[in-house]
Formats: C-alpha cells, structure tokens, sequence
C-alpha cells in the first residue's frame, strides 16, 4: 500500500475513532455549529519574510435548538510574522492574539459560564510532502500555544500551554499543481490538542479536530473552502464531560496579497 493510501486510512480511522469516543464517555453534548475564517498573507520580493493575520468567526446552537446560527460562539484575530525555509517549509509566530469565547450550552447550568477573553502567542511549524502521484499533498503541522484566559466569573487569570499537532492530506482535480489557478480540491485533516503547565489538573487531553472539504483557487492566489467540521473537546478537568460540535465551516483564504490576479504568482507556495 502507497503512503497516500495509508495516509488516507489512518484519516478514516481517526474520524470513525471520533463517533466511537464521543458514545464510549459519560457524558456528551451535542452542538450544531457554523464556523468561518479569513487569512490573508504577504511574502516579501525573496519569498522569505512575510506577514499574515487570520479573523474567526464562529456560531452555534442554543440550550434547546439546533440552529447553528443561534447563540455566539468565537471571535479571535491574529496577526503573524512567518519565515519561508522552502516552497514547502515555513515557520510562523503569532506575538500575541485575542480570542472572545461563548461557551457550549449543553445544561442549564452553563447560563451561569460568563464569556471571556483570552490572549495567546502561538509559534507553529508546517511542511509540506509530494511523494508519487503529484496530485497529493501531504502536510504535517505542530503548533506550540502559550495561553492567558480569563475566568469572567472571577475575574482572575489563568496561564498554560497547549501542544497540537495536525496531519491533512489534499488532492487536486483540475491540475497536478495545488498552486495552478483555476483548480479545484479536497482536504481531509485531524488535529489533536493536549494542554499542560502547573494551571492544568487531572486531565490533559484537550480535543480532537476532523475535517473533510472541498475548494477552489480563483486569482491566482485566492481560494474559498466550504468544510465539514467534526470537533470534540474536554468539558473541565475531569475528563468524564465532553462538548461534540458538528457543522459547516466556510473559508476565504489569500495566499499572496500582492499576487491577487497576477499571472506569475503560481510560483509562491505559501500557504499552510
């Protein structure tokens, strides 16, 4: 079996691991979700140094409803510096971020859960890998956070970190090239969250993120994805409660700002 195959079957376990976890725990809630994101980035003239920033927009369901659109869930900027190692390699920092959070409502009690801010630095590291047929793209992503979250309801502050790590697996339709204009794609991804520091107790699981989606580049460097998002997450510290959102997530990425519509712009490969 090729690496695409086996990279492609260890996806579909992880997702069908998704609907065996959320019905093996104590307790799951279930939400609809909507999520949304806007990326924009810039390389400067040697494809080196470059500037990004990303705006996340999310929505979910009320206490008694299953309309995605229903009740705030998230909204969070961005701003990051990235160094291009390669056409395939980049390392990026986010020096600080803002996140404004709703959380879940999956029991009456939660009416009682204040929404809050958090500020977050975030350093990752993404690669990209053609083996065989080009039409694949595989890429590894690890991302380091360093969080400082509010407790409304007491107004202190808490400190800790968290580790993710992300496989995703794209094939082009139109091109051999995920780069060339005009193409269309699918993506399949899982990611996995795991906090700790001295502030987390008990349970350092955080969540598991599946998605499945199809997109299209237009301009040369802007592209739309409409994604099916499938996340579970911990529900306090004690690992016995779980929130599962399930729904559609739309997004417009630009790749390169100032390649808008430039014919010669396929040639940066800048996105994660």
């Amino acid at each position: 079996m090729n690496l695409n195959l086996k990279c492609f079957f260890f996806l579909l376990c992880i997702s069908l691991t998704n609907l065996c976890f959320s019905q093996a725990q104590k307790i799951v809630y279930p939400h609809a979700v909507f999520w949304s994101k806007i990326e924009v980035n810039q390389l400067d003239k040697k494809d080196q140094w470059g500037w990004g920033a990303d705006l996340v927009y999310r929505r979910k369901s009320g206490f008694d409803n299953n309309n995605p659109f229903a009740e705030p869930l998230r909204i969070s900027f961005r701003p990051w510096i990235n160094y291009q190692f390669s056409p395939n390699a980049r390392l990026s920092i986010s020096p600080i971020g803002y996140m404004r959070t709703h959380e879940y409502l999956g029991k009456p009690e939660d009416f009682n859960r204040l929404p809050y801010s958090e500020w977050r630095t975030t350093i990752q590291y993404f690669h990209h890998f053609k083996p065989g047929n080009p039409r694949f793209m595989h890429t590894w992503r690890y991302r380091y956070e360093m969080r400082w979250q509010e407790n409304a309801n007491t107004g202190t502050w808490r400190y800790f970190n968290r580790f993710r790590v992300r496989y995703r697996l794209r094939y082009t339709f139109l091109g051999k090239d995920f780069y060339e204009n005009n193409n269309m794609y699918a993506m399949m991804s899982n990611e996995i969250g795991i906090n700790f520091g001295k502030n987390v107790v008990l349970n350092t699981f955080n969540q598991n993120r599946f998605y499945a989606d199809v997109g299209y580049r237009f301009w040369n460097t802007a592209r739309v994805e409409l994604r099916y998002v499938d996340r579970i997450r911990t529900r306090g510290a004690t690992g016995f409660e779980f929130d599962r959102g399930r729904g559609v997530m739309f997004t417009l990425f630009i790749d390169q700002l100032k390649g808008l519509g430039k014919a010669d712009a396929t040639k940066v490969q800048f996105t994660d």
